[in-house]
């Protein structure tokens, strides 16, 4: 309907069938297939082990009656819900590896595909949601996006870059579409009458983000696959393929520079031209269809007239309005999308657009069917109820299924919209604000674009870590004046639902002085933002309020250990960093205060051997497990000279005397820790390690060992507990386990029972935990 789909992709799909048959025979390793399952579609395993199925949809544009099948395919093969995501597409989840293939063929029969979804692919293209309908937009770009999206899922070079490429297309200078923070970004525009676009290149978010840079002032709509096609040859050619935490499209403009990426970009696009290239079919944007008589309901009620006020909102065709129907969290149920979509079909095919909060947008519905479309939504689930406010939130799935998730951001917003509910704030003041949460740096939840924004962050207390978040805020999206958000704190996840509440509370209070949040957050803003965060510095220790210790919706205390090298690792290098600095304050304090130096110095050598030992997936509960970690994978291990175990050692005892006479020592540690933290690739990986094996940690020795890698939980912990029950009283235990679940609840289980953990070692994919028994 919207886009056009490859012949020859259903027949191929019977190679994907083979794929997964092998991987399933263990004759295909799980990076193998995942690089040949890309340019059939995208399906991800989760953390839980289902499977999830992506439903590219440009624009977030369906029919009913596809909202219909996805909603039948879902409820046949997968769970209970459909996901909307910050990306325009929908996901069904909990599916089988076996019913993959049934998923993508019932979704190419109703005229979607999951080509693009995820991998090194050209992914979905994303529109303003008011396209075709807005009242201050300069012309509809849908099918310029429909149809470049018809050209590239068709070409081959497009599922094989050398990372993600995205591309965005506006409406207006409002820049509704992020156009400016994603990799090619179209904003329309015309010039002496005629269509275009300007081009900005090179943007994303990502967790090292980037606003976009001007190409182009102006293009004839003529040229827009002119400029994608020679934009994705380029990439192609001149990516980073080494090093996927620098291989987006931004890091080559850096790397390369703006005059030699221009220049490379030129070569392309004269190539292109040489060739001949056609520009793309359009189509012209179907008007809204003149339904047929439907059964009106006439309402007098004043929770009608504040739905009304909250979600709707005129289109530029006269007698028809855009209604948004808010989809908390994304997850709207099977049996609610098919009475949504039984509630369309008679308003024709162009009613139903996604929208970058996760939401639906409802386009040319009659003004006149209004009151019938709101006592339907009453019996939606939430749909019809929410604050614009928290209609407009947005929370990624963070770690309940990403894997690269720090923190539970859902659970977080979940709390927010709790506190909110209770309050005193009048959210229907606060108008169209930007409330994201993302559970990592990486962007998902569009953290960088909020007005108040906050990413998934781990902190630490003590030895104990607990979830955090770091905070911020003032992003404007205006085209020509566009930036991110500006960092301003960083405060435990526990306290997300207060500070968010006076945040809030603050800013209606000045809201009458200001044009927009971002303009108060230039004047006084930041500041007053900046003293709030400080308020809530302080987290109790775990003793007097373990509640910080569990983020929000986890059954177990937080931990990064078990997560697998780099699922965390933006977390890590935070943590690592915090310690880093509060060291190399503490010398520098130290200095100046001599009484305290004795102190100090233990603290610095404790910092500096702590540092790094979440890299090895190691979280020492004592002062005395730090330096014996630390001795053992990094001294003994070759990767810090051994020269500094006399200082480890020494600290360790709290040898006061001798801890005094090695300032220069613990220094020189500190020194030596940070070089080679600064050495660390994004895999977590030391140049030793990368060049030659290092020297292994000699093996504590083990009177029984077991190989419980592909037992899931909760059976591998029964096992474990099976057998230490035949061990007699400080016998030892050597369990091999699976990443991921299995090394996060069973060491911290046998803990419970009295167990002492002596030992978790990452080999590979798997962990070598150690046990001594009671």
């Amino acid at each position: 309907m919207f886009y056009q789909i490859p012949a020859t992709l259903s027949a191929e799909l019977a190679e994907l069938d083979s794929y997964i048959g092998q991987f399933k025979r263990g004759e295909l390793d799980a990076a193998t297939m995942k690089a040949r399952r890309v340019p059939f579609g995208c399906y991800e395993q989760r953390q839980d082990g289902t499977y999830m199925v992506r439903v590219r949809t440009t624009g977030g544009a369906l029919t009913p009656a596809q909202f219909k099948a996805i909603a039948e395919t879902s409820a046949r093969h997968g769970g209970s819900f459909i996901h909307v995501t910050t990306r325009q597409e929908f996901q069904i989840h909990d599916l089988a590896l076996d019913d993959v293939t049934s998923v993508m063929r019932e979704l190419l029969a109703c005229g979607l595909s999951s080509r693009g979804g995820g991998g090194n692919t050209v992914r979905n293209i994303i529109v303003s949601p008011d396209a075709g309908t807005g009242l201050d937009e300069v012309f509809d770009p849908s099918p310029y996006a429909f149809a470049l999206t018809s050209r590239l899922i068709a070409e081959a070079d497009s599922w094989l870059l050398p990372r993600k490429l995205k591309f965005a297309f506006s409406n207006s200078p409002a820049d509704t579409a992020y156009a400016q923070f994603n990799d090619v970004g179209y904003v329309a525009r015309t010039e002496n009458g005629v269509k275009g676009f300007r081009v900005f290149v090179a943007g994303g978010m990502g967790n090292k983000p980037e606003v976009g840079h001007l190409l182009h002032d102006f293009i004839p709509a003529s040229d827009v696959y002119l400029v994608a096609e020679a934009v994705k040859r380029l990439f192609d050619k001149h990516g980073n393929r080494k090093n996927r935490h620098a291989a987006r499209l931004r890091f080559l403009w850096k790397t390369a520079g703006e005059a030699r990426f221009r220049e490379l970009y030129e070569q392309e696009v004269d190539q292109l031209r040489l060739a001949g290239t056609p520009p793309l079919d359009i189509e012209a944007p179907q008007d809204a269809v003149t339904p047929p008589p439907l059964a009106l309901e006439t309402i007098d009620d004043p929770e009608f007239d504040l739905w009304k006020a909250r979600f709707v909102e005129a289109q530029r065709q006269t007698g028809l309005v855009s209604v948004l129907v808010p989809i908390f969290l994304g997850n709207i149920k099977n049996e609610d999308v098919l009475k949504l979509a039984a509630l369309l079909t008679p308003l024709g095919p162009q009613t139903i657009r996604a929208t970058f909060g996760q939401n639906l947008r409802l386009r040319n519905i009659p003004e006149n069917y209004l009151g019938t479309l709101w006592k339907a939504l009453r019996n939606l689930g939430d749909t019809a109820s929410p604050s614009r406010l928290i209609a407009n939130a947005t929370a990624c799935t963070g770690a309940n299924t990403c894997k690269l998730g720090i923190c539970l951001p859902r659970g977080a917003l979940s709390a927010i919209a709790r506190r909110l509910a209770k309050s005193e704030l009048a959210q229907d003041a606060i108008g169209d604000f930007r409330l994201n949460l993302s559970g990592c740096p990486n962007s998902c939840g569009q953290h960088m674009l909020a007005d108040l924004g906050f990413f998934g962050n781990a902190a630490r207390q003590d030895q104990r870590m607990y979830p955090a978040y770091v905070v911020v805020a003032g992003a404007r999206l205006a085209e020509g004046d566009a930036r991110l958000g500006h960092q301003i704190g960083r405060i435990a996840a526990r306290d997300l639902p207060p500070f968010v509440e006076k945040a809030l509370t603050l800013w209606l209070a000045k809201k009458p002085a200001w044009t927009s949040f971002a303009d108060y957050f230039d004047g006084e803003g930041e500041q007053e933002l900046r003293s709030l965060a400080e308020t809530f510095a302080d987290v109790p220790a775990f003793e007097d309020d373990k509640n910080y210790y569990y983020d929000w919706g986890a059954d177990e205390a937080f931990s990064l250990v078990g997560r697998g090298i780099g699922e965390c690792s933006a977390g890590l290098f935070d943590l690592i960093e915090v310690d880093l600095r509060k060291a190399r304050q503490l010398l520098a304090d130290s200095s100046a205060d001599s009484e305290r130096q004795d102190e100090s110095l233990y603290q610095i050598a404790l910092l500096s051997a702590r540092a790094l030992l979440i890299t090895r997936g190691i979280e020492a509960e004592t002062d005395a497990s730090v330096f014996q970690k630390f001795n053992q994978h990094f001294i003994q291990a070759g990767l810090v000279d051994k020269k500094f175990e006399t200082v480890i050692t020494a600290t360790a005892r709290h040898d006061r005397a001798a801890v005094d006479n090695q300032r220069a020592e613990i220094s020189a540690l500190l020194a030596a820790v940070e070089a080679l933290y600064q050495s660390m690739d994004n895999s977590l990986r030391f140049p030793a390690e990368t060049t030659k094996p290092a020297a292994a940690p000699v093996p504590l020795k083990a009177d029984v060992e077991r190989d419980y890698r592909t037992v899931a939980c909760p059976m591998n912990f029964v096992r474990v507990k099976l057998d230490l029950e035949t061990m007699t009283s400080g016998q030892k235990l050597r369990v091999i386990l699976g990443d991921g679940a299995p090394i996060r609840n069973v060491p911290r289980s046998v803990a419970e029972e009295g167990h002492k953990v002596l030992e978790q070692v990452q080999i590979g994919d798997v962990w070598s935990v150690l046990i001594e028994k009671s």
